[in-house]
């Protein structure tokens, strides 16, 4: 149960990004149109991870990349707030990768193979519950952060969340039983 934690505050962290990505774009020297072009670089370096999670899968257990997941968020957050311009904001997008990609998939195997089988389907409802617990910790916290304190000073706070949330996971989650 742990690990629910430890996967809220990732996805608090990824949400406060997504959902502050224009202010980000605005703090690093752009606008809508540069804001766009991140998003599409994040979304597109997504699919071939998506794609290839299979044969990932062959090489390392579901719980190695689970695990892995983990650190690229906190990649991501770090190189969004070390970004000084707009093409050093577009260079820490590819991390989507093996971030949100990554954890898309991953955790869907490692559920599965830490859970009992007619228990599988609750632990990938306990999975969407902590995205959802994420978003909306991110949605109360991210305008008040950046209202009193600034864009930086949320991204911190998205780094820092990463970093908690990666720490929990990698130390409360155990090897699956299969996959």
């Amino acid at each position: 149960m742990v690990v629910l934690l430890g996967c809220i505050l990732i996805f608090m962290s990824h949400s406060l990004i997504n959902s502050f990505n224009y202010q980000i774009a605005m703090a690093k020297g752009g606008g809508s149109g540069e804001m766009g072009n991140a998003m599409t670089i994040s979304a597109v370096s997504e699919l071939p991870t998506m794609f290839l999670f299979g044969y990932l899968l062959k090489k390392k257990s579901s719980v190695f990349w689970f695990r892995l997941s983990g650190l690229f968020f906190v990649l991501k957050s770090i190189g969004t707030f070390l970004a000084f311009n707009i093409p050093t904001y577009y260079a820490a997008q590819p991390f989507q990768m093996f971030g949100w990609a990554l954890i898309n998939v991953a955790c869907v195997y490692y559920v599965d193979g830490i859970m009992e089988p007619q228990d599988s389907i609750k632990g990938q409802a306990y999975m969407a519950m902590t995205i959802t617990a994420g978003n909306v910790m991110s949605s109360l916290f991210g305008g008040w952060l950046i209202d009193a304190a600034g864009v930086g000073a949320m991204l911190i706070c998205a780094s820092l969340a990463a970093f908690i949330g990666w720490l929990i996971v990698c130390l409360g989650s155990k090897e699956a039983k299969t996959a």
